[in-house]
């Protein structure tokens, strides 16, 4: 079935999400699972990469953007859910799925429970279990959680800016503030409650079992100077998936899709396309 290139995907349960499609018609479909904060407009220079070569189906998760209001309270299974649903609502059978930080926890339990519409599947600087107690992982909550100290409109651009790395930050401030400018301009700005939530599923998530089954190729990515997150937890659920291989780009943080949108871009690419 032939879809507009943007419009929004309804919800079985009267929700909507707004999505975008790039790139050619006749190329292999490929869909994006967006982070925490920000919408599907900080894609970028990454989607346009992607785009030159597949079609790149890349939406927005509800509350974000011109999406509907997010339910109360949702785990990273229910947001596959809903992952799952833009899928069909293209008619497409099987695409290659690329997810980052909480959009990788969803894309995890979306291969794990629809293998048949994941053809390789990329988890960029996500863990396999949210929860850490160790002295680092409480350090990293500690640090999220001070952004939702500020004012509810500061909220989201706060948590974006605390995923790029210092040596990014310091090296390209006015790519920097580029970004905080998109994500304060959101059309409809995530609120405090909506991120509280997110970020709940991501402490909540689990897919230590789930990951097991998951009978794709898998190429886990993880940043060098990510701080979010260390080399245990992309060890971790690379050691969880079976076909899964393990590969860090160096000197970027926990977004290399904002850092190093190209270079990412071409490597996701490498992996979405063996055989070229």
């Amino acid at each position: 079935m032939t879809r507009p290139d943007s419009g929004f995907v309804p919800l079985a349960d009267g929700g909507r999400l707004a999505y975008r499609i790039d790139g050619p018609a006749g190329g292999f479909p490929v869909l994006l699972v967006r982070p925490l904060g920000g919408s599907m407009r900080l894609w970028g220079t990454f989607r346009d990469n992607l785009a030159s070569r597949h079609r790149v189906v890349s939406y927005d998760h509800r509350g974000s953007g011109y999406s509907s209001r997010a339910p109360a309270l949702r785990s990273t299974e229910a947001l596959a859910r809903d992952a799952s649903s833009v899928l069909d609502y293209f008619g497409i059978e099987r695409a290659h799925v690329f997810g980052i930080s909480l959009g990788g926890m969803v894309a995890t339990w979306l291969a794990a429970h629809q293998p048949a519409k994941v053809d390789r599947l990329c988890l960029a600087s996500a863990p396999v279990r949210g929860l850490d107690l160790s002295g680092g992982g409480i350090q990293r909550e500690l640090a999220l959680a001070a952004c939702f100290l500020l004012r509810s409109g500061e909220v989201e651009a706060a948590l974006v800016r605390r995923v790029l790395s210092r040596r990014f930050r310091s090296s390209n401030p006015r790519e920097v503030e580029r970004i905080v400018r998109v994500v304060k301009t959101e059309p409809i700005a995530t609120t405090r409650r909506v991120l509280l939530a997110r970020a709940s599923a991501g402490i909540f998530h689990d897919a230590s079992d789930a990951a097991r089954s998951i009978p794709c190729p898998t190429l886990v990515l993880r940043g060098g100077d990510d701080i979010l997150l260390g080399p245990r937890d992309a060890l971790d659920l690379a050691g969880a998936i079976p076909r899964a291989t393990l590969e860090t780009i160096s000197a970027v943080g926990h977004d290399p899709t904002l850092e190093a949108p190209e270079q990412t871009a071409a490597r996701v690419a490498r992996f979405f396309t063996p055989n070229r």
